[in-house]
């Protein structure tokens, strides 16, 4: 008996040993390493240290500041990270940090409602915008996410907000304003056996991008009578912001594709990357997929403007409001305008009235995911 409450004692003493070693080692180590500034895992800038002010440690910001730089800059953070998810796994713990893992490999964001005095004020700025530009010929594509069309693959009793009555009340606010909604949840419910969206990233795949533009095309008028394309895997090695952002399935990946237009009568574009000053004859950035954000092959990512030039027979002018989503899609409308010019709100600080002027804008299309459209509040600030 005393043996054995000896060896308890000495367990547990040298237990407390090694948490105490391990405190010392985490806090030798996040003063000699040097801070991280972005995560290519999380695809994401980490907080830097804050800088010490009276007024944030009176009001008490200074405290919030500095956790949050503690968090982002904890030594292997990656690691504990995929340690944390695949004990929680283990556990049956099936959501992480709003991510759920759902059925066939799907990882899936869970959709929360907006506040309705921000949903009201940037459906109010679209109005206005749309009943002051009545000339202009207006289009609304707000894709469905794969928590959506995918929701039987959910958890169960998952708590994630339905979008649909959401998705519903912006279209007949905007169809009432003269702006055409362009629904594509039928279509995409009807081809949901195929992919979609990538199993571990919240954005749609170059397909969903694909069936997405036929029915806008068909909206637009748009003839793709004539469009022909050649797919092509360009990387089997994709491992997306929900992979990195949950921890679940940190060792599955994704396929990209690209569809090449191959017809007889395929234009070259030449994309301008207006902030940059930098031009380019393509709309994918290869050096992308040496990274870990290789969604970012369209376009290089997000800009704040790109202006595409294309020698078509129309001269039309078209004026995307947009988020990443827009960036494996435009692509498929660059043969049939003159001109697209792709604005970020989130990154876009000009003047949006000159630009149509300047630019002899002809239509508008605002093009977002319903996760980032009712989530964000940059394009009632650029209208």
């Amino acid at each position: 008996m005393k043996k054995s409450l000896r060896n308890y004692r000495l367990f547990f003493h040298r237990l407390g040993l090694l948490f105490f070693l391990l405190l010392i080692i985490v806090l030798v180590s996040s003063i000699i390493l040097p801070d991280t500034g972005f995560s290519e895992k999380e695809n994401r800038v980490l907080a830097s240290r804050p800088a010490l002010k009276l007024d944030q440690l009176v009001s008490g910001g200074y405290e919030k500041q500095f956790e949050t730089y503690e968090n982002d800059q904890f030594p292997l953070r990656d690691m504990w990270i995929t340690l944390k998810a695949t004990t929680d796994r283990l556990m049956g713990k099936v959501e992480e940090n709003g991510v759920y893992l759902g059925q066939n490999g799907y990882l899936m964001e869970g959709f929360n409602a907006p506040p309705q005095t921000q949903y009201d004020a940037t459906v109010n700025a679209m109005t206005a915008f749309a009943q002051k530009h009545s000339d202009l010929k207006q289009y609304a594509l707000i894709a469905p996410n794969s928590v959506n069309i995918l929701k039987s693959k959910l958890p169960a009793f998952a708590p994630a907000d339905d979008q649909n009555p959401w998705i519903d009340n912006l279209k007949d606010s905007l169809t009432s304003a003269g702006v055409t909604f362009i629904d594509i949840r039928d279509t995409f419910t009807d081809h949901k056996t195929e992919d979609l969206y990538y199993h571990t990233d919240h954005h749609w795949t170059t397909l969903g991008a694909y069936y997405a533009y036929l029915q806008a095309a068909a909206v637009m008028g748009i003839d793709t009578s004539s469009d022909s394309y050649d797919k092509a895997p360009v990387s089997q090695t994709f491992k997306g912001t929900l992979s990195a952002k949950s921890g679940f399935r940190s060792s599955e990946t994704d396929e990209i594709d690209v569809f090449l237009p191959n017809g007889d009568n395929t234009l070259s574009s030449v994309v301008n990357y207006v902030d940059e000053q930098k031009k380019s004859a393509s709309f994918y950035d290869t050096s992308k997929l040496n990274t870990r954000d290789k969604y970012a092959l369209f376009f290089g990512g997000n800009h704040a403007q790109i202006k595409i030039s294309t020698p078509t027979e129309s001269n039309n002018t078209l004026l995307v409001l947009k988020d990443s989503y827009a960036n494996s899609f435009v692509p498929f409308l660059a043969q049939h305008y003159r001109k697209i010019i792709m604005i970020d709100p989130r990154y876009y600080y000009g003047d949006l009235e000159q630009l149509l002027q300047v630019e002899n804008v002809q239509e508008v299309l605002y093009l977002y995911n319903a996760n980032t459209f009712f989530a964000d509040t940059s394009l009632e600030l650029a209208l």
